[in-house]
């Protein structure tokens, strides 16, 4: 059975990846798993023409290895850092944006800011509600404007809620963020209380990246992930980690 784990694994992801597809259309990552998916099938009938010296079969299983662990630890990480804090009221609370399909919130953006509302509601927290996302190219409205439209149709004043619509990426969602709520506050963003409203799985990556911002007092309060995209999206932020670890954005 074990000569066959990297043809049954092979057949999983391409297996994952077809049934995202035909459920959900395209999703940004669900690539990499066909590609994966058949590598691992190829690999297994052509390993045993390939010869590979023993010094390279070390090198690889160290390389694999310290891959394994690395990817392990940071997958831990994500799951385990704080993402639900009620007890802490504060100022100014973000939601960061997702996509919007025409004028609509995508499923990950709905789950966002139905875990907005929930916080809301169940602390009865009187902050003001920045909503931060721009127009991506084939969105017809702002992500800000889609999420402002939702919670406006879902009772909340329009007067709490500061739209930000520059921001294409995580780390500018902090960034313009705080300009608008500096401004609006008239204090700088050490010294107000933020709370985020993101997805699960992004909860430390954008604390890491509202530190570089300069945000001192930030919390979380996250939506859980659809089940179907789990793989995905925690494999997707792996690599998003690192690359805000290495490129500061």
């Amino acid at each position: 059975m074990r000569k066959y784990t990297d043809l049954i694994i092979g057949i999983m992801l391409i297996a994952y990846n077809f049934y995202i597809k035909i459920k959900y259309g395209n999703l940004n990552f669900n690539e990499l798993f066909l590609f994966m998916g058949f590598i691992l099938v190829i690999y297994h009938y052509a390993k045993s023409k390939i010869k590979i010296y023993d010094k390279t079969k070390k090198l690889f299983k160290k390389f694999m290895f310290i891959g394994l662990i690395t990817f392990i630890v940071c997958e831990s990480l994500i799951i385990i850092y704080p993402k639900n804090n009620t007890k802490d009221n504060c100022d100014y609370l973000i939601i960061l944006g997702a996509s919007v399909k025409n004028t609509t919130p995508s499923l990950t953006l709905k789950l966002r800011l139905d875990s907005a509302i929930s916080y809301l509601n169940k602390t009865k927290d009187k902050c003001y509600i920045v909503v931060s996302g721009g127009k991506g190219d084939k969105e017809n409205i702002s992500e800000a404007l889609a999420m402002k439209n939702y919670l406006v149709n879902y009772g909340i004043k329009t007067d709490r809620i500061i739209m930000e619509e520059k921001s294409t990426n995580t780390y500018e969602n902090f960034k313009y963020s705080k300009d608008k709520i500096e401004k609006h506050s008239k204090n700088n963003i050490e010294n107000l209380y933020i709370k985020v409203v993101t997805t699960d799985f992004h909860s430390l990556r954008s604390y890491i990246l509202a530190k570089r911002n300069k945000y001192k007092n930030v919390s979380f309060f996250t939506s859980k992930s659809k089940m179907d995209f789990v793989p995905i999206f925690y494999t997707r932020e792996f690599f998003a980690l690192w690359k805000s670890i290495i490129l500061d954005t």
